[in-house]
């Protein structure tokens, strides 16, 4: 543990982190463990991709932490994106006085043994992050190629985007208003247009 200096005080929280990866997936089950294990402080990060290089929720708990906290997780891949930023992130936390714990995998990263643990767990994340990634470009270029539509469904439906056209091209009605009408943005107003074959 780091040496404190004079007037410093070991606060001794618990603070938790959390994730899910899509807004189909709720965060309750991982938020009661939390709970649960004692942390008086969660920080979240909603519908995130465990690759996203934009975590607030995870800036934020590593802002909170202190000397003499501990940092929890539920599992290592709730909170890891890649081997590197797994290890930089733990260097950084017990150069601190900052304890790592988690739940799942019962880690304590200040033994050899632990922190061996922990190389391999966040390894073995990043390795499954990657094989999911390469199934699903794999999977999207075959369905691509039988001229299959597997991104994400369209906001607007075939006759949606035509009678939004017609507001345009019969009724005058500009862009931004015909969207607003539609309630979507006027981007994606132009994207269906395009889908369409509609020329604007």
């Amino acid at each position: 543990m780091a040496n404190k200096s004079k007037g410093q005080t070991t606060r001794n929280r618990r603070i938790g982190y959390a994730r899910n990866s899509t807004d189909k997936q709720t965060l309750y089950q991982y938020t009661d463990i939390l709970k649960n294990s004692g942390c008086e402080t969660i920080f979240v990060d909603e519908a995130t991709s465990a690759v996203a290089k934009k975590r607030p929720g995870l800036r934020q708990a590593r802002e909170a932490l202190a000397p003499g906290d501990t940092f929890v997780v539920v599992a290592i891949d709730r909170a890891f994106r890649s081997t590197i930023e797994g290890i930089t992130f733990l260097d950084e936390i017990h150069g601190q006085g900052i304890a790592f714990e988690s739940i799942y995998q019962r880690i304590d990263t200040r033994t050899p043994e632990g922190r061996k643990w922990f190389i391999d767990m966040v390894n073995n994340a990043e390795y499954e992050q990657a094989v999911i990634s390469r199934r699903t470009k794999e999977k999207m270029a075959a369905a691509k190629r039988r001229g299959i539509h597997c991104g994400r469904r369209c906001t607007l439906n075939r006759n949606s985007v035509h009678q939004a056209y017609r507001l345009m091209t019969e009724r005058g009605l500009s862009l931004k208003e015909t969207a607003r009408r539609k309630h979507v943005a006027p981007l994606t107003l132009r994207r269906s247009f395009r889908r369409e074959g509609l020329v604007i």
